[in-house]
């Protein structure tokens, strides 16, 4: 059996966070294990409550799952407090799970911030030398690394010079880039690959950020290379959102 393990919020309405990291982790092969990092009221567009759970009770979540489970790839979503930043690094730094993606969640898609900049300083010096991958949207990025990117280039010739300094690849991912077609970039410390794919307009976009870094987590645990499985996740994306329609109550 192949163990995957999320570490991110709860998210009441089912389409994102540690709900839609679990259905992905099943979908691909794995059995889903979870750390509750917070619990959220919320719907398809918007956080009105979040609550983070305790830095112990998260510890002994994390404890417990890496200790008793041959894990194989991890994904850490919202983190939704600075105390659990900690707890995350410290058990990281004790277990060292090989495939670590990180979805740097610093605000929900309707704009509840969930860190500031002291912690997302904290979150740059101790935590992203730990991943393998950071996905930030445009937005996440741009805040990280305190530059606006109005294009793509922009963000890969910031992202080349963060890459070592922050310890981890990148990836930049093009939804909310101006462009007709879906350009987006992985760049490494050995350089920078571009991908690009039709722009495809989904009835339901909820938790595609956390679809995308699950998918690319499992498919690292399954041995792709990190080019390989942020093509495989993208592939995944597209065909599971244009399968999936809450919206429509006739399903």
């Amino acid at each position: 059996m192949n163990y995957f393990l999320t570490i991110a919020a709860s998210d009441s309405s089912g389409g994102a966070g540690i709900q839609q990291d679990l259905k992905v982790a099943h979908s691909l092969g794995y059995w889903g294990l979870s750390a509750i990092t917070g619990i959220t009221a919320q719907n398809f567009e918007r956080i009105t409550s979040m609550q983070p759970v305790s830095a112990d009770m998260l510890q002994q979540q994390l404890d417990i799952c890496l200790r008793s489970f041959p894990i194989k790839a991890i994904k850490i979503g919202a983190i939704c407090s600075l105390e659990n930043v900690d707890v995350i690094v410290e058990c990281l730094k004790k277990y060292q799970p090989e495939k670590v993606v990180l979805d740097t969640v610093l605000s929900s898609t309707g704009g509840n911030k969930l860190f500031d900049k002291k912690a997302s300083n904290i979150l740059i010096k101790k935590l992203f030398p730990l991943t393998s991958l950071i996905t930030p949207n445009k937005h996440e990025f741009e805040w990280l690394a305190k530059e606006n990117a109005e294009t793509l280039e922009d963000a890969i010739e910031i992202a080349v010079k963060k890459c070592s300094e922050w310890e981890t690849s990148v990836l930049l991912k093009g939804g909310h880039f101006d462009d007709s077609h879906i350009r987006e970039a992985l760049v490494t410390k050995r350089g920078v690959y571009k991908m690009e794919k039709e722009r495809t307009l989904f009835p339901y976009s909820h938790g595609t950020g956390c679809t995308l870094s699950s998918a690319i987590a499992c498919y690292l645990g399954k041995g792709q290379s990190l080019l390989s499985a942020c093509y495989s996740a993208s592939d995944f994306l597209v065909m599971l959102f244009q399968k999936v329609n809450p919206y429509n109550t006739e399903q």
